[in-house]
């Protein structure tokens, strides 16, 4: 599968991405598996099989946003603008690319797709908007039969990471990634219920308080700096 040379050869164990030689070889790694995209009928999959492909199709085309503009520092650079996320021509309304024969935005993929669609909310955990603060890029693709097993391991990963969540964060505190704070409602009805759901990713007293909901939440800042290899710097982040 063209999606899992690619991811292999130019994704790091840490979930960030060599764009500098994806950009310089996209045509023979990344257009191949693109073109597969556009072709693809989805509907005759399973349903998992649908929600991976979906999932790799958001994941593929951040990457060829970032590609098409490199170099860039931020998603938010590959449009005209000022580069935050308040500025009026955002990258996740514009097409991007053709999947399942129709031209697509991320915002679209990601919302009207993923979420109507599936209810899923290990979801976001698993799609990557080329950001430090977004959750890893897997090393290999999503796929139907090993979905489940994969989307439990990117949650598990990415709330046990502390540049992107602190549980706890002191003795009463935890600090949540951002992503919690925009989704929370995709975990059940209420704030508590984002302390409830991520409670099976953790063990003993933490997972107790968790399953109460006794912590005190805290959202960290969301740093949209490039997931690139090596690239530290320049961050830009949005502390509303």
């Amino acid at each position: 599968m063209e999606f899992s040379r690619l991811l292999a050869r130019y994704v790091d164990g840490q979930g960030r991405v060599d764009y500098a030689q994806l950009e310089r070889h996209a045509d023979t790694t990344l257009g191949p598996y693109l073109d597969q995209l556009a072709s693809t009928n989805p509907a005759q999959l399973s349903r998992d099989a649908q929600l991976a492909f979906w999932i790799n199709a958001y994941n593929a085309l951040a990457l060829k946003l970032i590609v098409d503009h490199y170099p860039v520092k931020s998603i938010w650079a590959t449009t005209p603008g000022p580069a935050k996320p308040s500025k009026e021509k955002s990258p996740f309304t514009m097409e991007v690319g053709t999947v399942a024969d129709t031209a697509r935005t991320l915002d679209e993929i990601e919302h009207e797709i993923i979420r109507k669609r599936f209810d899923e909310p290990r979801i976001h955990f698993a799609v990557v908007c080329a950001a430090m603060s977004c959750p890893p890029l897997r090393q290999e693709p999503y796929t139907g039969p090993r979905l489940d097993a994969q989307l439990d391991d990117q949650a598990r990963t990415f709330l046990h990471n502390e540049q992107k969540n602190k549980i706890p964060a002191g003795e009463d505190r935890i600090a949540l990634t951002r992503i919690l704070k925009w989704f929370g409602s995709d975990f059940g009805p209420s704030p508590e219920a984002v302390q409830q759901y991520i409670a099976r990713y953790f063990e003993s007293a933490v997972r107790g308080r968790l399953s109460q909901a006794e912590y005190q939440v805290e959202f960290r800042p969301y740093d949209w700096s490039l997931n690139a290899q090596g690239d530290t710097k320049n961050k830009t982040a949005d502390s509303d």
